[in-house]
């Protein structure tokens, strides 16, 4: 069974912008924020800070089990650690490994050097929307896939902070994303298949 989630359910709140240096000629802006949904909304917000100026948004089901709960976590912590990685000069981040393994790491990894082969950091929000979660089931991985809409996010220069072109334009559509997540020999979930589809058909546009 597949299930899908529209609201809003997990928001990764940006740093300021006054942590950046104050030399720049043009800092990056603040990312715009998202109201979280309201008390008698079907899904629940939840806010986990990083100390960059970008933000994820994620739009997920309504947790139905402990293992939906485990599932949709380490997707939302392998997106933290993938966008805390573009962030960073380096490409690095110490949570990539946690989330992440097999090819999905290696996909992951090529998707970070897109940015940091560039000396770019994306500013802004990234909108992860239209969430279909399906269950593991006779030793397959469990699937989550959404609707990755960058159109909120530009490209910042890491050495000069100045602020690019926007990712997604507003007339094109979002990325569609299919993750694998399957259980280690540890009971840990991590992802370990990332496919990317530009300007899917099934997403909406920015």
């Amino acid at each position: 069974m597949t299930r899908t989630g529209r609201r809003y359910a997990g928001v990764f709140a940006a740093g300021a912008v006054a942590a950046l240096s104050a030399a720049c000629a043009q800092a990056p802006a603040d990312p715009p924020l998202i109201q979280p949904t309201t008390a008698t909304a079907s899904h629940q917000d939840q806010r986990i800070t990083l100390p960059v100026t970008v933000a994820v948004a994620f739009h997920h089901p309504v947790l139905a089990d402990r293992t939906e709960y485990a599932v949709l976590f380490t997707v939302q912590q392998a997106m933290r650690s993938m966008v805390q990685a573009e962030y960073t000069g380096s490409g690095k981040s110490t949570e990539l490994a946690d989330y992440w393994t097999g090819p999905g790491l290696t996909e992951v990894s090529t998707q970070i050097k897109q940015w940091t082969g560039h000396q770019q950091q994306p500013v802004g929000t990234i909108v992860l929307e239209t969430t279909q979660y399906t269950p593991a089931k006779g030793g397959r991985s469990a699937k989550v896939d959404f609707c990755a809409d960058w159109s909120h996010v530009v490209r910042g220069e890491s050495r000069t902070h100045v602020v690019g072109a926007a990712v997604q334009a507003k007339s094109v559509r979002s990325t569609y994303e299919q993750l694998g997540v399957a259980r280690q020999s540890d009971r840990r979930w991590k992802v370990d298949s990332l496919t990317l589809t530009p300007n899917a058909p099934q997403c909406p546009k920015g």
